[in-house]
């Protein structure tokens, strides 16, 4: 498979939903860290896959957010909504 390289535009999209994944796990969802939402939730999604998407670095299949909002119990326009 070839990888294309995010272009500007992309990658703040990426770092803006990552931010706010982080914020919606720790501050909405009041866990503790990363790491515990991906403990409980490992079904779900890998630790890494995690991080690399809330550090903005992932860019996402559908199968994956529909994974996170599971996780969440949020709609997944919930979740995929920046501003």
């Amino acid at each position: 498979m070839v990888t294309v390289k995010l272009n500007k535009a992309d990658r703040a999209f990426f770092e803006r939903f990552g931010q706010r994944l982080r914020k919606i796990i720790l501050e909405e969802r009041w866990y503790s860290s990363l790491d515990a939402f991906s403990i409980e939730h490992q079904d779900k999604i890998t630790k890494a896959t995690l991080y690399a998407i809330c550090d903005g670095k992932r860019d996402m299949k559908w199968s994956t957010m529909l994974r996170l909002a599971a996780a969440l119990r949020i709609p997944l326009e919930d979740l995929i909504k920046t501003s």
